[in-house]
């Protein structure tokens, strides 16, 4: 997840991919304003990644809780497979983060994954799944704000929207997909459990931070390819995942700076407060929906933008956001409430907000990175059809719980 990169949506090349027309009827069709509900899944028993029952099941460490590593856990799990997930963070989701906290009661933003495109059908089919409901992401009504070379224009929803047709997001915070997730698989998730050694011969011994052991059959590895160099392999990684993990696989930055304000002061003009910048940014309100006078905006940043931010302590963030704002939100600081942020670069256990390889990066190293190396597999959304989605980390674990399962 991930972290919703807009200028790369892309279908799932996967053959469980379906048409529309046939998601559609599956999980109860679109409701009349754009609400897609999930609460009453057609066929509870199934989801998107179903695998038949193991005739030899099989003992399995996965290494990480975000998605691919979750979906991977749970669907090995239903087969029969003994299955324990090896998370380094206190919580599950990876990229996946929803932030609730300094905002008012009912309140949230995403820092990572957040709206999701229509023809992403894993991701849209486990929310079913899990009879989770989902609203529209962007409002229909109010103006939206373009600010570009110091000039400010309002477009009407009907010409903004035409670029971001019927993205919907998970009702009360995408956090609630992975921790669905989480609360079928219980206690074989193993949270602040960062993997130091992973050490293969005819069985395989994972080893965490705290000293704890485990011994498997399989290790499944999603975390993201920095990461790889803080895990020491035995027999060592290939020469292009090594290349990979030294730098040789690019990723791109992103940051969010969310600001909380006492009241939705640009609502007096008309304003919706959803927009694009040439900062460049982007500019969402993500209680546009939610209750209260209270509102957040928050800023989207990528690339040089993200490294900017990033030099500055938080509360700095925060100031050089506000004082931006003010070129085309006048008014932004005088109704400020608080602030934070979140950069997926200073995350220590991300490194980075996802893979966006040089099309030689891609070619030379892609499928490397996805070759099994004895009994230790590979996934993560750096290695899938839609990287920086939802849909390409579920994509990927499918692909790796499947190698597992059936070999």
């Amino acid at each position: 997840m991930i972290a919703d990169r807009p200028e790369a949506i892309l279908a799932t090349p996967d053959s469980r991919t379906i048409n529309r027309r046939d998601f559609v009827r599956r999980v109860g069709g679109l409701a009349g304003l754009g609400l897609i509900s999930c609460s009453s899944p057609v066929e509870p028993e199934d989801s998107p990644g179903t695998l038949t029952p193991a005739d030899q099941p099989l003992r399995v460490v996965v290494v990480g809780a975000g998605m691919s590593g979750l979906v991977a856990a749970y669907e090995l799990s239903r087969a029969g497979h003994d299955v324990t997930v090896l998370e380094a963070r206190e919580r599950v989701g990876g990229r996946v983060l929803t932030v609730r906290s300094p905002f008012a009661s009912g309140h949230s933003v995403e820092a990572g994954a957040a709206r999701i495109p229509p023809e992403h059908d894993l991701t849209l089919g486990y929310a079913g799944h899990f009879g989770l409901e989902l609203d529209r992401f962007y409002p229909e009504d109010g103006l939206f704000l373009r600010y570009e070379n110091g000039e400010r224009a309002t477009i009407p929803p009907s010409s903004f929207l035409s670029e971001w047709p019927d993205f919907v997001k998970i009702r009360g915070g995408s956090d609630r997909l992975p921790a669905a997730f989480a609360a079928e698989l219980g206690d074989r998730v193993v949270t602040a459990s960062a993997v130091t050694d992973i050490v293969a011969g005819s069985t395989v011994t994972t080893t965490a931070r705290d000293g704890q052991s485990y011994e498997s059959d399989r290790v499944l590895v999603t975390v993201p390819v920095p990461l790889l160099s803080s895990i020491r392999f035995s027999p060592a990684l290939s020469s292009a995942k090594t290349e990979a993990m030294n730098g040789g696989f690019h990723y791109q930055s992103a940051t969010r700076v969310f600001v909380r304000f006492r009241t939705r002061f640009w609502e007096a003009e008309g304003l919706n407060g959803w927009g694009t910048t040439d900062w460049p940014e982007e500019l969402w309100h993500s209680t546009w929906d939610a209750q209260g006078p209270e509102g957040v905006l928050l800023t989207y940043v990528r690339g040089a933008r993200a490294d900017e931010l990033d030099a500055l302590d938080g509360d700095a963030r925060v100031s050089r956001v506000l004082a931006h704002w003010e070129d085309y939100l006048p008014g932004a600081s005088a109704h400020f409430a608080s602030g934070t942020s979140h950069s997926w670069q200073r995350d220590p256990w991300s490194r980075a907000a996802w893979a966006e390889p040089t099309p030689t990066q891609d070619a030379e190293l892609g499928s490397a990175l996805a070759r099994p190396e004895g009994p230790v597999h590979f996934a993560g959304e750096h290695i899938s059809g839609a990287r920086g989605w939802m849909n390409g980390a579920l994509e990927s674990g499918l692909r790796a719980a499947g190698e597992i399962h059936g070999g």
